[in-house]
């Protein structure tokens, strides 16, 4: 009998992820002309807040929940500057961000141009496509637990981790922190 290996994450970790994963399945479909933030709220006091949620869901709201399962919360506003043209850089939409007050959490999924970033060398040396936009999921909590997810561009999906992407995993957490 063998012993199955340790999950590498902490279920704190593990419900972020989750929902990284769940943003990035919502986006997957369209272009992303501007960033687009999702707040992160707990499952669990969704449904305590609103029984008629809880209903809706096919929930009890005296039940027992996952308190760490997040819901991501769609907040697309479709920024855009006051000329009306749409804002692309997903730090800027960041310095602007204002928090619902059930957030545990927050996300941002956006395209990234291929100015904006640069390649490591890959460990399993697969590389990331060139002169391509690449799709990018990146969630944090007020505690500063981070998970992101990097589209390759192809039938391999997402790249996922922690520290994918450092400057917007560090943003987004400053966000989420002056909003407590």
């Amino acid at each position: 009998m063998t012993t199955p290996a340790p999950d590498p994450l902490d279920a704190p970790t593990a419900a972020l992820a989750a929902a990284v994963l769940e943003v990035a399945r919502h986006v997957e479909e369209w272009p992303l002309p501007s960033p687009r933030l999702f707040a992160l709220a707990r499952s669990a006091e969704l449904v305590a807040a609103s029984p008629s949620l809880a209903a809706l869901l096919g929930a009890e709201a005296g039940g027992t929940h996952d308190d760490l399962h997040l819901t991501p919360i769609d907040l697309d506003d479709g920024s855009s500057t006051g000329d009306g043209m749409p804002v692309t850089d997903p730090l800027a939409v960041l310095e602007s961000a204002q928090w619902p007050d059930l957030a545990a959490g927050g996300a941002i999924a956006c395209d990234l141009a291929p100015a904006a970033w640069t390649v490591r060398d890959a460990e399993d040396g697969r590389q990331l496509p060139a002169r391509q936009s690449l799709r990018v999921v990146v969630a944090a909590l007020a505690d500063g637990t981070t998970w992101s997810a990097v589209h390759r561009g192809d039938e391999d999906g997402y790249v996922l981790g922690a520290a994918l992407l450092p400057e917007i995993s560090e943003a987004l957490v400053q966000t989420l922190q002056a909003a407590d």
